[in-house]
C-alpha cells in the first residue's frame, strides 16, 4: 500500500493530508502565522501555588498565566541553587524554566511542564533527566538494545528519548544530533541564567518543518505538492532529515493536489456523525465534554446467517475504522467504543488485537485499556493539537452546539398558550406571527380558523421569514 503526504497551501493556510492507498487517514490544518506555543521554552515567574489544585500559575509573558501541575515540576528548573534545595513546590516570585505542553483553550491558559524536551529528527534531548528511553514502537528487541547501548556511551549529565524513526539509523547520525541538541540547550540555559523577566527562550521549529518532522518517516513513499515555493522548502527539509537526495520521494503536481487524490471529496465525511463501512454497518461518533463515544451498528450487514460471524465481521471492520477516525479527526482524551455484543472471549481478543495493530500507525500516544464489564472498549489518546472539528467548524449560533431546537408541536403549544392569554388583554383584535419557514406546513388554513374561533380575534397574520427556528415572534394588533 502506497503511503503519501500531500502538502498544499490556500492563502495563509498550510494543509497536509496523509493517504494510505487512496484513503485519507490524517489531516492537518495550520495557519502560516500560527500562534501555537506548544514546544516553546519560556523563562517564567511563579505567580502563586494553589494547594487545592496541586498546581501553580506561571507568568510566561503571555496574556494568560500558564498552568503547571506539581507532578510536572522538577526542582532543577528553578533559577537558584537555594530555591532548588528548599522547594517541594514552586514558591511565589521564583524564576523558573518551563516548556509549553498544550496551547491555551477558551478561558484556560497554556499548560506547561519543567520536564524540558528538545525534539530533533531522531532524538529528544531531556536536560533534567538521567535516563535513556527507546520508543515503544520499536519492537525489535535487538534494535532496542543496540540503540540503548550505543547512546548510553555518549549521553552524559542528561537524558534522551530515542524516537521511532531512529530505527536502523547509523550511530554517527544519532551522535551528531545529540551534540547539536545539547548545544541548543546550553544556549537556552545561558539565556535563562542571564535574564530575570518572563520571556520566550526557544521557539519551536517553523510549522512546515515541525509537521514534516512528525509525519515523515521510512513508511512514506511519496511527498506531493502543487506549490513551487512549498516544493523548495520541502526539498531542504527532507535533505536535512536524511542527508541524501530526495529525488523520487518528492514530486511537484501540476493540478490541485487535493483534487488529484480525491481528498476534497473525502473531507465531506468529517461533517457527518455517521461513517458507513463496506460491510453495510456504520459508526456514529459523538464528542462530549468528558469523552468521545463511538457506537457500532451492524446496519444492513447480512453477509452471514450466523449472528456471531456477522458481529465479528462488522466489529473487525469497525476496529480498523475507529483507529482511522481517531487519526483523521484528531480525537483525544478518553474514547469509549460500543462494539456489537460478542459472547466469545476469543472474538473480543481478536478485536483488541486489530485495534492495537491499527493504532501502531498513529504517531500520537495511544493505549487500549480493554473491555469493561459492560462490554465497552476504553481507549486513551494523547492530545497534541485541537481536533479537526474545532479547526473546521464553529458552534451553531441557533442551537449553540446542542444540536436541538424546539419541535413544531412544542412551538404550536407555546403560541396557543400565549394567544389564550392575549384574549384577556383590552383592545387586542388580531395577532401577527413570524416563524421559521419549517413551520409553514403546521400553521395551515385549518389551524388558523380553529384559533380564530378559540380566541375571538378578527385576524391572524402569519409570516415565515424568521431565521431562528427555535421560537417565534408575536405582535398584537389593536
Amino acid at each position: 500500500m502506497i503511503k503519501r503526504i500531500l502538502v498544499g497551501t490556500f492563502q495563509d493556510e498550510i494543509m497536509i493530508a496523509v493517504l494510505e492507498g487512496n484513503q485519507l487517514v490524517e489531516l492537518h490544518l495550520e495557519e502560516m502565522d500560527n500562534e501555537s506555543i506548544t514546544g516553546n521554552i519560556f523563562l517564567g515567574k511563579v505567580e502563586n501555588y494553589v494547594s487545592s489544585l496541586d498546581a501553580s500559575f506561571i507568568d510566561i509573558g503571555k496574556n494568560k498565566n500558564a498552568f503547571l501541575r506539581n507532578k510536572d515540576f522538577l526542582r532543577n528548573s528553578l533559577g537558584s541553587k537555594e530555591a532548588r534545595k528548599k522547594s517541594e513546590v514552586p514558591v511565589k516570585g521564583n524564576k523558573i524554566i518551563v516548556q509549553a505542553k498544550k496551547d491555551p483553550m477558551g478561558t484556560k491558559g497554556p499548560q506547561v511542564t519543567t520536564n524540558i524536551g528538545i525534539a530533533g529528527r531522531y532524538l529528544v534531548f531531556m536536560p533534567f533527566s538521567r535516563s535513556i528511553g527507546v520508543s515503544k514502537k520499536i519492537e525489535d528487541s535487538l534494535e532496542r538494545r543496540r540503540l540503548h547501548n550505543r547512546m548510553s556511551k555518549v549521553v552524559k549529565d542528561s537524558g534522551i528519548i530515542i524516537r521511532t524513526v531512529a530505527q536502523n539509523v547509523d550511530y554517527e547520525v544519532l551522535e551528531d544530533e545529540y551534540f547539536l541538541l545539547k548545544k541548543r540547550w546550553e544556549e537556552i540555559h545561558k539565556q535563562f541564567q542571564r535574564f530575570k523577566k518572563p520571556r520566550l527562550l526557544h521557539d519551536e521549529a517553523e510549522i512546515l518543518e515541525y509537521l514534516m518532522r512528525e509525519k515523515y518517516d521510512s513508511t512514506v513513499d511519496e511527498v506531493v505538492t502543487n506549490s513551487k515555493e512549498m516544493f523548495s522548502k520541502l526539498e531542504k527539509i527532507l535533505k536535512s532529515f536524511d542527508k541524501k537526495p530526495v529525488k523520487g520521494k518528492l514530486r511537484l503536481c501540476k493540478e490541485d493536489v487535493f483534487d488529484a487524490y480525491n481528498v476534497s471529496g473525502q473531507l465531506e465525511a468529517l461533517y457527518s456523525r455517521k461513517i458507513e463501512m463496506e460491510c453495510g454497518g456504520w459508526l456514529v461518533v459523538d464528542r462530549t465534554e468528558a469523552f468521545t463515544i463511538i457506537d457500532i451498528n451492524s446496519g444492513s450487514n447480512v453477509s452471514s446467517n450466523n449472528t456471531r460471524d456477522m458481529a465479528l465481521e462488522t466489529n473487525v471492520q469497525a476496529a480498523t475504522e475507529v483507529a482511522r477516525q481517531l487519526r483523521l479527526r484528531n480525537l483525544s482524551g478518553i474514547i469509549i467504543v460500543d462494539f456489537i455484543d460478542m459472547e466469545q472471549e476469543n472474538d473480543r481478543m481478536t478485536i483488541l488485537k486489530v485495534l492495537n495493530e491499527e493504532l501502531k500507525k498513529d504517531k500520537a500516544k495511544t493505549a487500549v485499556m480493554g473491555f469493561t464489564k459492560l462490554g465497552l472498549v476504553e481507549i486513551t489518546r494523547k492530545r497534541t493539537s485541537p481536533p479537526v472539528e474545532e479547526l473546521l467548524f464553529e458552534k451553531c449560533p441557533i442551537c449553540h452546539g446542542e444540536g436541538l431546537v424546539f419541535s413544531p408541536k412544542r412551538i404550536l403549544k407555546m403560541i396557543s398558550v400565549e394567544m389564550e392569554q392575549a384574549k384577556s388583554m383590552k383592545d387586542v383584535k388580531g395577532i401577527q406571527l413570524n416563524l421559521h419557514w419549517s413551520l409553514s406546513g403546521y400553521l395551515n388554513k385549518e389551524w388558523r380558523e380553529n384559533m380564530l374561533k378559540q380566541t375571538g380575534f378578527d385576524s391572524i397574520d402569519i409570516d415565515f421569514s424568521r431565521k431562528d427556528p427555535n421560537g417565534y415572534d408575536i405582535k398584537y394588533k389593536k
